[in-house]
């Protein structure tokens, strides 16, 4: 019994100090690789009201201490009710793709477990739109275009390698939370 007091105890020492050293280290550091998946709500230039909310995967790469640059790639679809024509109630479904780069500089410091960030997008939505067969009004829908953005955002980590997070601004959406990890 004396010899399993002693043998956990000397597990439980170690396992105590690797983890307050891993602690100890920033959330965000050069070379980190972060991986986001997130949820949002609104969207700069959708049509109509939303029938999906943003959806977003986001990579980040820390090339300095405090800058980091990635991608991002969304999703998003709305539906257009244009009202009845003729006795026909007609309606568009338009689907957004976003594709984008983004840049983030990582401005909390002296702090175990948060990453605050503030950053930009630039990128690319690639919108499409199904028009209603019989349709013969005059209706002109626009496509894709360039979509600029930036954002202020907030990590929490749970342990070193898995974070929530929360964002608000313009891109994707207008306020995102989702989950991060370090890859």
């Amino acid at each position: 019994m004396k010899r399993f007091a002693i043998a956990f105890l000397t597990v439980f020492t170690v396992v105590i100090f690797f983890v307050s050293n891993t602690f100890a280290q920033a959330p965000y550091q050069k070379g980190d690789k972060i991986g986001q998946v997130g949820i949002g709500y609104g969207f700069a230039g959708i049509y109509g009201t939303a029938s999906v909310p943003p959806i977003s995967v986001g990579f980040q790469y820390g090339i300095e201490d405090k800058i980091s640059i990635g991608g991002l790639v969304g999703y998003t679809s709305s539906t257009y009710d244009y009202g009845t024509w003729y006795g026909t109630d007609y309606s568009w479904t338009y689907t957004y793709i976003i594709i984008g780069a983004r840049g983030e500089y990582h401005f909390l410091e002296n702090s175990n477990n948060m990453d605050g960030y503030a950053g930009a997008t630039l990128g690319y939505a690639i919108a499409s739109v199904s028009t209603p067969s019989g349709f013969t009004g005059y209706y002109s829908a626009g496509t894709s275009y360039m979509v600029f953005g930036a954002h202020l955002g907030l990590r929490y980590y749970f342990n070193p390698n898995i974070a929530v997070f929360g964002e608000v601004g313009y891109g994707v959406g207008y306020i995102t939370a989702g989950v991060a990890f370090k890859l």
